[in-house]
């Protein structure tokens, strides 16, 4: 699954999956969806993906428990718009 993300968003959550955060909130997020993220910023699209559905629902639910709630439902709001 590819989904559309706008980039703020993408950075938001990049900036807090570097080392600055908290280690509980970098182990929970998968290294390849750090991946998609980064190569969706690296290339200033805004597609992210291939990604299994399952692993967008892990990275909403990472924003939330990382403190980026407006993140997390615009991941959210992506996924459904997607399909």
């Amino acid at each position: 699954m590819i989904v559309i993300l706008p980039l703020n968003t993408i950075v938001r959550i990049l900036d807090h999956a570097k080392p600055t955060s908290s280690a509980r909130a970098r182990a929970a997020l998968a290294k390849d969806i750090i991946s998609a993220l980064s190569k969706a910023r690296k290339d200033k699209a805004n597609l992210v993906g291939p990604l299994e559905p399952s692993q967008f629902n892990d990275l909403s639910a990472w924003c939330r428990n990382a403190g980026l709630i407006q993140e997390g439902e615009t991941v959210e709001a992506s996924v459904r718009a997607s399909g």
